[in-house]
């Protein structure tokens, strides 16, 4: 199996490797992320701050960490009011995902964890939470272009349950509900071509789309992420085949090949993206002219590897 690559003229809004390019630019990525936003959700916001690829690293080894693909930090106006923060976490997702719900619900749990120290009584602190999934099917199956959840009471369905948690999940293919400037967005963010650019708000986000194409520090890093998921695929096809094959011969040749090569696949892919994000962030780094000991503090933070761990990659390298 040879894996073609991806040009990244050719890349939608959707796509993972471009939403977040686009929501950390230095230049655009404030504007990106606010029309986003303010469209999807049909509200103005604040000051905001944005932080895209955060890695919540597990309490303990064995456990389980996130990757959030693009944090957004509303700061609210009013300083006395508690709380006094909105946390935007948006998702795009390509890969059908069986789980939504509590997949989401675990997420949501991994980033409250971290706005409530240790001590602390008064939990009107923590921050109002607001997940954004984005996908190119429907989740559950309804028809909906937004699916907005959350909690209440089942016996008094009139009671406001204020725990300021909301899950939205936009469906690009759904027919039903939302607003025109919504599904414009959504059409573009799928489909982010000249031809879907049909309002002011679509113009801001194509211009920030192309900005960051043209950009020669983020061409390079899309140019190493798409070897790395090209050498990944190839070795992991091969990888995929012979456990197939093992399996096979306890469970039938033809079915434990297929269920082999599925796992070698996701298995390998995830692990060799995850590699060659380090390795580029040392390569990159070391370009730019950072000292080796920033660059071990972005391994320890950014991927949660132990200093040991960070010192053997910048050795490797």
């Amino acid at each position: 199996m040879t894996y073609k690559k991806r040009k990244l003229e050719d890349l939608n809004v959707l796509d993972d490797f471009m939403f977040s390019a686009a929501a950390s630019d230095e230049e655009v990525g404030k504007e990106f992320c606010r029309t986003v936003l303010s469209v999807l959700l049909q509200k103005e916001l604040g000051d905001i701050q944005i932080t895209a690829q955060k890695t919540i690293v597990p309490c303990t080894p064995e456990m389980r960490g996130i990757r959030m693909d693009v944090e957004v930090k509303e700061s609210l106006e009013d300083k006395n009011a508690l709380p006094s923060l909105n946390v935007y976490d948006v998702e795009p997702h390509l890969r059908k995902e069986k789980y939504f719900p509590k997949h989401n619900r675990f997420y949501q749990a991994k980033i409250d964890s971290r706005y409530i120290r240790s001590g602390e009584r008064d939990f009107r602190n923590l921050p109002n939470l607001f997940v954004l999934t984005i996908t190119e099917y429907d989740p559950f199956g309804k028809d909906q272009i937004i699916y907005t959840v959350s909690n209440s009471c089942r016996e008094e369905p009139g009671l406001k349950y204020d725990d300021g948690l909301v899950f939205y999940y936009f469906n690009t293919q759904g027919k039903k509900g939302g607003t025109p400037e919504i599904r414009a967005m959504l059409k573009y963010m799928m489909e982010s071509t000249e031809q879907n650019v049909v309002n002011e708000d679509i113009k801001k986000l194509h211009r920030c789309v192309e900005r960051v194409k043209v950009t020669p520090e983020v061409r390079e890093e899309f140019m190493r992420f798409e070897d790395v998921i090209a050498w990944e695929k190839e070795k992991s096809h091969e990888e995929g085949i012979e456990e197939g094959r093992k399996e096979g011969i306890e469970e039938g040749r033809k079915e434990g090949i297929e269920e082999g090569r599925k796992e070698g696949i996701e298995k390998g892919r995830k692990e060799g993206i995850e590699e060659g994000r380090k390795r580029m962030l040392i390569e990159i780094s070391r370009e730019s002219g950072v000292p080796d000991e920033d660059i071990l503090k972005q391994l320890i933070g950014k991927f949660g590897l132990t200093e040991k761990e960070a010192r053997r990659y910048l050795l490797e390298c």
